[in-house]
């Protein structure tokens, strides 16, 4: 078995499921030394410092509510997902919804063992495996599919409450709503966000202008603002 593996059809996918064995491997020794090279999702998000900086106000600017909204729309259209417009094809392999590590690692797996199981399974049957480059074809496009599904499912399965500074880095430009409690300068409410993947999330935010009552049930965008202990923190904004 082992020196069929080696022989040319079995080749690229003996491979590729060698490099998913050694990625989980380098994993297992960066969780060791207290890191991880799967990382998060928010740390394989695509590049929209472009789109978020249009959402970092200084304390003291008036925001112009009418130009933030349309900003915030097209951040969220469906060709805005990366800047150089790539999404579309990005997003029907899965790229976005889940960390870029995991998706290889699924992608891996997909095409390597459907790969050899349908080599198998030909030779079984016709007594020769199929050509590679054939089966290469046919095994790439079910690995996709697989990689796919599976960041589809796993990014569903990500927490929907983020409270962390870092995951508020990824959120200015996101419109929600205000669903408990009132915000006012020295107390937040709590906000449901829904962000350009379809995630729900819930923080709580202050409003950006310090004499803002928002009550609940107020449609509200996030403003980004940048942490004086590091990181970054989200208000609102009243769309109302």
């Amino acid at each position: 078995m082992f020196q069929a593996l080696l022989s040319t059809p079995y080749v690229p996918f003996a491979l590729a499921l060698g490099l998913l064995l050694a990625l989980l491997g380098l994993e297992l020794i960066a969780l060791v030394l207290g890191g991880s090279l799967l990382g998060s999702a928010e740390a394989d998000a695509p590049d929209m410092a472009g789109f978020q900086a249009q959402f970092d106000l200084s304390p003291d600017a008036e925001p112009d509510v009418g130009a933030l909204l349309e900003a915030s729309v097209a951040m969220e259209a469906p060709d805005q997902d990366l800047p150089d417009g790539s999404v579309g094809w990005a997003g029907l392999i899965g790229l976005g919804h889940t960390p870029f590590m995991i998706w290889l690692a699924a992608l891996l797996m997909g095409f390597g063992l459907s790969g050899l199981i349908l080599q198998s399974v030909v030779q079984n049957i016709l007594g020769a495996p199929l050509g590679t480059t054939l089966a290469v074809i046919i095994a790439a496009a079910i690995g996709l599919g697989f990689a796919r599904t599976f960041a589809r499912f796993f990014g569903n399965l990500l927490p929907q409450i983020e409270t962390t500074a870092t995951s508020a880095q990824f959120m200015g430009g996101l419109r929600g709503i205000v669903t408990q409690g009132t915000a006012r300068n020295g107390q937040p409410a709590e906000v449901r966000l829904r962000d350009r993947h379809g995630n729900t999330h819930y923080l709580r935010c202050e409003p950006f202008r310090d004499s803002d009552v928002i009550p609940e049930g107020t449609e509200v965008l996030t403003l980004r603002e940048r942490l004086a202990k590091g990181g970054w923190g989200l208000r609102i904004l009243p769309l109302e």
